[in-house]
């Protein structure tokens, strides 16, 4: 496959880094992402907002830092709850469930490079193994997150 995009080359490139595309092939992953681009962020610029519903993009943190703070109900004020630094992949709970963003996100000192993409529907694609391996790492990644968030308390 001739790889034209330089966002996908430079995520293929990554790939190994990133643990939702565990086992898959460079046709498989290119069969499940689409609207692959480079995004720059200045420092203290919001990537998304606590809320947000207008976009599904998944986002890999090439360069720099970001915040990410959550709106307390109570007194309305911004709480930051996490600093994201390279490399990361986040932003992906919109995707996979549709629910409004959770924090909002912000680019921190220096400002912040990323790759950023949408993941196709599965009725959009004609890679149902791709899916199967796609969803498993994605179970895996999120159970191990949620542990160590335990381990945590």
């Amino acid at each position: 496959m001739a790889i034209t995009n330089p966002a996908l080359a430079k995520l293929l490139q990554m790939r190994s880094k990133i643990t939702f595309f565990k086992g898959l092939t460079e046709d498989e992953i290119s069969d499940l992402i689409f609207n692959i681009r480079f995004q720059k962020f200045e420092q203290g610029e919001k990537l998304f907002e606590q809320g947000d519903t207008k976009s599904k993009e998944i986002y890999y943190l090439l360069k720099g830092s970001l915040d990410l703070y959550v709106t307390l109900k109570d007194t309305n004020e911004q709480m930051k709850v996490a600093t994201l630094d390279t490399p990361t992949l986040f932003g992906e709970m919109r995707a996979f469930i549709g629910e409004p963003r959770t924090a909002t996100a912000i680019a921190g000192e220096g400002g912040v490079i990323l790759i950023t993409f949408l993941l196709k529907e599965s009725k959009e694609t004609q890679a149902p193994v791709a899916f199967a391996k796609f969803y498993k790492n994605v179970i895996q990644a999120l159970s191990k997150k949620i542990m160590e968030m335990n381990d945590k308390l």
